[in-house]
């Protein structure tokens, strides 16, 4: 004899091959022969992957149809009020909407803040917007308009925009340009884009991209596409033009700009400037040397991930009556984490070398490590021409420098640094493969309009980290709780469940200034 079935629930199951999240109705009963709880299950549908909204099937469906009204009214629909609130606090002080609804209509205003969005809490190509409901802003529907969107950003609207943005800037403020230079596409050398100078002189595609941003802040207003790169004061000049700013404008340059000619050129036109130096220049090396127990032993610092480092800040070595500092940094950490993957990576160099396949990020490690010579079969005999690890100790991991006439501190001028770093980073795969398929970002027509995109989640990123500056959390940890929250309403009685925050929610919350009152 077997007992009665329970009363029905909906379950999750993930399935471990294709991680696809699938729905069981589940019931439970007693079977008195095995003494033991047993459960029947059947399959009603799936968890959709990228808004996570349950897709039942059509059986289930009709079944659900065929109950009648009463049990179609108790399918809970949830809302993640938190973050709802979140974009209205972002929205009224930065007053974005206000901005942009003199350039465009109001529901394209909408639809550009619901990308914006997107962009900040998902790392999908924007192609993927259209699945993305979140939020108090009108979704896009479909792709076709979504492209449409990005066209309409052209030349004129990014000249208004530009011009805009110089009527409402305060002249007491500072700025600074980021050189963003080869935004490089690393999608296994992506068809839809042609190949271009990067900064690891690497067979990748590029685009570069000049961002102007507040000086204390660092938050983006403008930007401009450039056809090449930024290797000479002309360019610079021209693009300061362009920008209409000044030369008390401090320039954050890649550091393929590098070379004392120019940097003597730059000082000589008036320039403020911050570069990183290459490391394998061979004064630097040396610079390095003389002073590395005062680097190791300096003054301590911390970078934006919270690593301890050293440095120290010295005259430069050359052009010396132009105030030119050389701000020296050590990273043991990062020290530390190359000698212990020292070995593996020479024993994957070995073998690179072994079957004739170099790559060139591994050129120095090949020159410096290892001798070949062939057999008398023509394969490659490949051995260490010395000690590894003594070779290691002797290098300079771990150290590296910037040069700059700004008389800004180590720490100041490394939070700069960073900042490119973090700009660079997020602006570095705008042109990815899925986006170029489906969108053709890659055409003049339509890759202004993604980096106009990128800039104004740009903007709402620099302003929720302000509001996180003096916690523990990261971006990233702020934005899963807060999408994390939901309210559920039972269509029966309309009345919202909300569940109970502990001190890590209120804490998170209050700091982005979210008032949430719990259910």
């Amino acid at each position: 004899m077997v007992s009665r079935l329970s009363h029905p629930k909906v379950i999750e199951i993930v399935n471990k091959k294709n991680h696809v999240t699938y729905l069981y109705e589940d019931q439970y009963y007693w079977d008195p022969d095995k003494k033991q709880t047993r459960h029947k299950r059947r399959c009603i549908g799936k968890l959709d992957g990228v808004t996570g909204e349950p897709i039942y099937n059509p059986a289930y469906r009709q079944e659900l149809e065929s109950q009648g009204t009463e049990t179609v009214k108790a399918i809970p629909s949830f809302r993640r009020y938190a973050f709802e609130q979140l974009q209205e606090v972002i929205e009224k002080e930065l007053s974005l909407r206000e901005w942009m609804q003199p350039l465009m209509r109001e529901e394209k205003v909408e639809k550009l803040l619901h990308l914006a969005w997107y962009l900040i809490c998902s790392n999908n190509p924007i192609s993927y917007a259209t699945h993305w409901k979140q939020g108090i802003y009108t979704s896009v529907e479909s792709l076709t308009e979504l492209q449409g969107i990005l066209r309409s950003l052209d030349a004129e609207f990014l000249r208004i925009w530009g011009q805009r943005c110089l009527e409402n800037f305060n002249e007491n403020t500072s700025e600074i340009i980021f050189d963003l230079c080869s935004t490089a596409s690393y999608q296994n050398h992506n068809p839809f884009l042609q190949y271009g100078y990067n900064r690891d002189i690497e067979a990748l595609e590029q685009n570069t991209i000049i961002l102007l941003a507040h000086g204390d802040s660092h938050l983006p207003y403008s930007f401009q596409i450039l056809d090449g790169t930024m290797l000479s004061s002309k360019t610079i000049a021209n693009v300061m033009d362009t920008l209409e700013v000044d030369t008390d404008t401090v320039l954050m340059l890649n550091r393929r700009y590098f070379s004392v000619p120019r940097i003597q050129e730059l000082v000589e036109l008036g320039y403020q400037f911050i570069i990183r130096i290459p490391t394998r220049k061979r004064w630097l090396e040396q610079f390095i040397e003389k002073h590395r127990d005062e680097i190791v032993e300096g003054a301590t610092l911390y970078d934006c991930k919270g690593r301890e480092l050293r440095s120290l800040s010295l005259s430069a070595p050359f052009l010396e009556e132009e105030s030119l500092t050389i701000h020296l940094y050590y990273d043991e950490q990062w020290r530390e984490n190359q000698r212990s993957n020292l070995l593996s990576l020479l024993g994957r160099c070995k073998r690179e070398l072994e079957f004739e396949v170099p790559l060139e990020e591994h050129a120095r490690l090949y020159e410096t490590y290892f001798k070949v010579r062939k057999r008398p079969n023509g394969s490659n005999r490949v051995s260490l021409s010395r000690d590894p690890l003594r070779t290691f100790e002797a290098s300079q991991a771990g150290f590296w420098a910037v040069i700059t006439n700004t008389g800004l501190s180590a720490e100041q001028a490394l939070a700069k640094y960073e900042q490119r770093n973090d700009f660079e980073h997020r602006f570095n795969n705008l042109m990815n493969q899925e986006d170029c398929r489906l969108l053709h970002i890659q055409s003049p027509q339509n890759f202004p309009g993604r980096v106009f995109l990128q800039l104004i989640s740009e903007i709402i990123r620099q302003k929720l980290l302000e509001k996180l500056e003096d916690t523990d959390y990261s971006l990233s940890q702020a934005l899963f709780t807060v999408m994390d929250i939901q309210e559920v309403t039972f269509r029966e009685n309309d009345t919202p469940y909300r569940s109970e925050l502990n001190e890590r929610d209120k804490e998170i919350l209050g700091k982005l200034g979210i008032a949430v009152e719990e259910a």
